[in-house]
């Protein structure tokens, strides 16, 4: 072989090892791409949640706003001028001897106008969910209208005298809370009402009565 041949062949064979390189090079540079491009559609740009984390957030927001406006629920709508409700009236839980079982709600108007007692007091031992059912029967024919200084009254059944309620439990408060006229809705705070002697036996038989404008109308169910 001459030498201009060995010369050739030597240029010859590094050039495709020179190639070899370079393929090789580019195989591994793509897979440095293609993590790098992964990682960023798992990160978003830098700095920054990516986009599902961003939603996850804002439905943890929300879910926290829903919460405390349903743990917000003892306040309601404002009183109208001329209905009776927390902070014109004065709530009282009276024990009485007769009819058993039962208690006497007393709201007293403090103000110096006029106001109504619309429908029944809605009434919650302890933490119910659910108020204390109202005895239908007691519906008066008109809401109660007191003029300053003078009293609306409710009467509560607190358990079943012939213990058809169960068991029961001791209920240590009552909340009692006013309504507004034609719709039924709570208006103004509830009102804590101190019950005779600290606590009372009430059981699943427990109803309470409309307002009445005297004390033997609303111990009479």
């Amino acid at each position: 072989m001459s030498v201009t041949t060995r010369t050739r062949t030597r240029v010859a064979v590094a050039a495709i090892g020179a190639a070899a390189v370079l393929a090789l090079t580019a195989c591994g540079g793509g897979d440095d791409a293609g993590s790098a491009s992964d990682k960023a559609d798992k990160s978003g740009p830098a700095g920054t949640a990516s986009p599902a984390k961003d939603e996850e957030a804002a439905a943890e927001a929300k879910d926290g706003e829903s919460g405390s406006a349903a743990g917000s629920s003892d306040k309601g709508k404002s009183a109208a001028p001329g209905v009776c409700a927390s902070g014109t009236v004065k709530v009282e839980v009276k024990a009485v001897s007769a009819p058993v079982n039962h208690l006497l709600v007393v709201a007293t108007n403090t103000s110096k106008s006029a106001c109504t007692a619309h429908g029944y007091p809605f009434l919650r031992f302890d933490q119910d969910q659910a108020t204390t059912p109202v005895i239908d029967k007691s519906r008066p024919q008109a809401p109660v209208t007191l003029a300053p200084g003078k009293s609306a009254y409710a009467g509560i059944v607190t358990s079943a005298a012939d213990g058809s309620g169960g068991t029961g439990r001791k209920a240590k408060k009552l909340a009692v809370s006013f309504q507004g006229p034609g719709d039924g809705s709570s208006v103004g705070d509830k009102v804590d009402a101190p019950l005779p002697g600290g606590s009372v036996h009430v059981d699943d038989q427990a109803q309470g009565t409309y307002w009445q404008s005297s004390q033997a109308d609303a111990l009479k169910w």
